[in-house]
């Protein structure tokens, strides 16, 4: 009699320590490189790339509508873009693997993410029209990619895969992060938080924007995610 301890087919399989879609370490690598590139055209070309593709109410009032989407590939420091990076690959992931793979969801997966990112940009800046401060950073993108996994529902049971808008976990997260967003307004006003300038009102729509269209999004694009979580 063989022992079953030494059946290769029933052996423990071994994890990766490291299994993160591909996609997931490639955006979070594509970020890192542009702010690089971005810093290496020295200190005037820099203000240029900014003045020209750093997003802001009053230049958006003026007809620059892309600049909700070239502000994304900006960032304002290097522990900007590595805070943002981190939370791309843990967040992307979920996400990523929801859509699938192929070339298709890949496309749909940046579709989905630079529009999470022009939605929270749009967000800022109707909440202030008349602010000429600049906004650069994937943050909105990102916090998109939160609201949009906060709503998958994996292995769990959760009929379809796709967790309802009313559930707790939904309401929870999105109490957290808001509440954490509307706590960064106060930062100003602390004291040495003069000069913190933190646009949450684009977390906010981005994380808004994420959590109410993945539902839809993944039925329009992406069927085969709620045939694959009912079998």
């Amino acid at each position: 009699m063989t022992d079953d301890a030494e059946r290769p087919d029933l052996a423990p399989r071994k994890e990766p320590a490291f299994n993160a879609p591909l996609m997931a370490v490639v955006l979070p690598l594509l970020m890192i490189g542009c702010y690089a590139l971005q810093i290496s055209s020295g200190p005037a070309l820099e203000a240029a790339l900014l003045d020209s593709f750093a997003l802001s109410p009053v230049l958006l009032r003026q007809g620059n509508f892309e600049l909700l989407f070239t502000h994304i590939f900006l960032h304002g420091s290097w522990t900007h873009v590595l805070f943002n990076a981190a939370a791309c690959l843990i967040f992307a992931t979920p996400v990523i693997r929801a859509f699938g793979k192929g070339i298709g969801a890949t496309l749909s997966f940046f579709a989905f993410f630079f529009l999470c990112g022009m939605a929270a940009g749009l967000g800022f800046c109707l909440l202030n029209l008349s602010s000429s401060v600049p906004v650069v950073g994937a943050s909105g993108a990102i916090y998109g990619l939160i609201g949009a996994s906060s709503r998958i529902g994996g292995q769990r049971g959760i009929s379809g895969g796709i967790v309802p808008l009313t559930n707790s976990r939904v309401l929870s997260s999105g109490a957290v992060w808001i509440g954490i967003n509307l706590a960064t307004a106060l930062l100003p006003f602390l004291p040495g938080g003069q000069g913190v300038v933190i646009a949450w009102q684009a977390h906010i729509a981005g994380y808004l924007f994420g959590v109410l269209v993945i539902g839809h999004w993944l039925k329009a694009f992406h069927p085969h995610f709620f045939t694959r979580n009912l079998n």
